[in-house]
């Protein structure tokens, strides 16, 4: 780990090494003319070392009169001059140990003025900076407009579908909410009745109505069931608890539900089992529940919404002119036409955000990364898109209730639902898997850093030990903490 003093230190040192290298274009011309004289004694010496050569391979050759002119001297005076200038560009930097070129650098910086307090930021390249923007966590999860565009087009078109095609259950003509229109899409699903069709559909429901009789029809061991609320009070009649509880029931004959006393109000849960049922094995169950459901659907009441048969065991709240618990509010809306098939409409609202969306990530996801496998829900900025257009919709349909004077019979329960699908994977996502996975970013990117600096040293290394092996001396690093 690096300590904090060293991390201060090193803030001094980049930040005189970025001043001195933005001024370094400035300064070339001015060094190529201070060197000039450096340069110019470098040639001399590589053509007097050219001479030597040529007069040690023509040694046996010469005379006493060919070195009349020959001062030894001059050739020591060259090396000398060439020392000495290498030796004035050392001591300006008068890098002796960490310390003195630490104390140099706070100097230069107090000498120009610089920020000791400027960020790191400021001492990258463009390029780099560039580089690790697109990096960071957050650039990598980063929306742009078109992302805000797609998603708040398709939470409102949802909440506008919401209002105009899923509305009510059925047009209201008493009560409090008298004359508010019902769905046209709940209506048409609606006027398709077993009892009074025909054709093959109708037949074969009719014919599992006979042969999938099951103990959760019986309505005279719970109190407060009858013909309109049995399958709303049974929980065997829910579309997915019912392949729970009434699978169960099947199986040891019995009947789950909610019993309901008028004058109190009251839902509770009772277990009832009816006398000389035969029970019956897992698969004949299962097939029994499916078929039995199959033959209600289509009935003038149908089957319940989807968990909603749990509601009405919540006595408390109130609600409405009538004061009504959110378990009798809940029976309510089934008498009132807040069944399945009300609920397959008001799935159109979440559908239509799952269609537009999704396809516009999809879309985006590969003419950016090409044929790459990626699980959409699992992806932190895909999901926030979900959750953010779901949201929208969400409020719309509060806004609908509230247009429609506070009727229940407006709430989207599949709007809802789908919000819920995807807030509780975002709610683990921020409070327990954000921080790890920024830290994961991190990781991989410092590992690559890392990977490129320990190849390039190693390139370095390579080179000098080929080149330069005769003359390095091993020294001992200083410890940085």
């Amino acid at each position: 780990m690096i300590c904090d003093r060293f991390v201060a230190e090193l803030r001094s040192v980049l930040q005189t090494q970025h001043h001195i290298l933005r001024q370094l274009d400035v300064a070339v011309t001015d060094i190529e003319v201070k060197l000039a004289d450096v340069s110019q004694q470098s040639q001399d010496i590589q053509e007097l070392e050219k001479m030597i050569a040529e007069l040690e391979a023509s040694v046996d050759f010469l005379d006493a009169d060919d070195f009349s002119d020959f001062d030894a001297d001059e050739i020591l005076q060259l090396y000398d001059r060439r020392r000495n200038a290498v030796n004035r560009e050392l001591v300006k930097i008068g890098f002796k140990d960490w310390d003195s070129f630490v104390r140099q650098c706070q100097i230069y910086a107090l000498q120009q003025q610089l920020d000791p307090l400027a960020p790191y930021e400021a001492f990258l390249t463009d390029a780099d900076l560039n580089k690790l923007q697109n990096e960071s966590y957050d650039a990598q999860y980063a929306w742009d407009k078109w992302d805000y565009i797609f998603v708040g087009a398709s939470g409102v078109l949802a909440a506008l579908t919401d209002f105009m095609l899923v509305r009510i259950p059925a047009t209201m003509t008493s009560g409090e909410y008298s004359g508010q229109i019902g769905s046209p899409l709940t209506a048409w699903l609606k006027q398709y009745n077993i009892k009074k069709a025909d054709d093959w559909f109708a037949q074969w429901a009719k014919y599992l109505e006979k042969v999938c009789k099951v103990p959760y029809d019986n309505q005279k061991l719970i109190g407060g069931m009858y013909p309109k609320s049995h399958r709303f009070q049974s929980l065997g009649h829910d579309p997915v608890l019912g392949f729970i509880f009434g699978v169960l029931d099947i199986m040891r004959g019995s009947v789950t539900g909610f019993s309901y006393e008028t004058l109190t109000g009251m839902h509770n849960l009772e277990i009832k089992f009816v006398p000389n049922s035969q029970p019956v094995g897992l698969i004949e169950a299962i097939l029994k529940h499916i078929g039995h459901l199959i033959s209600d659907v289509a009935t003038p009441m149908g089957l319940p919404a989807p968990f909603m048969t749990l509601v009405q065991g919540i006595n408390a709240g109130s609600f409405g002119e009538n004061n009504r618990t959110l378990g009798e509010l809940s029976r309510w809306m089934y008498l009132n036409g807040y069944d399945f098939r009300h609920f397959l409409v008001s799935g159109i609202t979440p559908a239509v955000i799952e269609i537009v969306l999704r396809a516009y990530i999809m879309l985006r996801h590969y003419s950016e990364h090409g044929e790459t496998k990626f699980i959409l829900n699992d992806h932190p900025k895909y999901r926030s898109m979900l959750l953010v257009a779901h949201s929208i919709a969400a409020l719309g349909n509060a806004g609908k209730i509230a247009l429609m004077q506070g009727n229940p019979l407006a709430f989207n329960l599949a709007e809802w639902m789908a919000l819920i699908r995807y807030l509780l994977p975002s709610l683990k996502y921020w409070v327990f898997d954000e921080h790890r996975l920024r830290l994961e970013q991190i990781e991989r990117i410092n590992e690559a850093g890392w990977n490129e600096l320990l190849q390039n040293s190693e390139k370095i290394v390579e080179i000098i030990a080929k080149t330069e092996s005769s003359s390095i001396d091993l020294v001992h690093l200083p410890v940085l903490c």
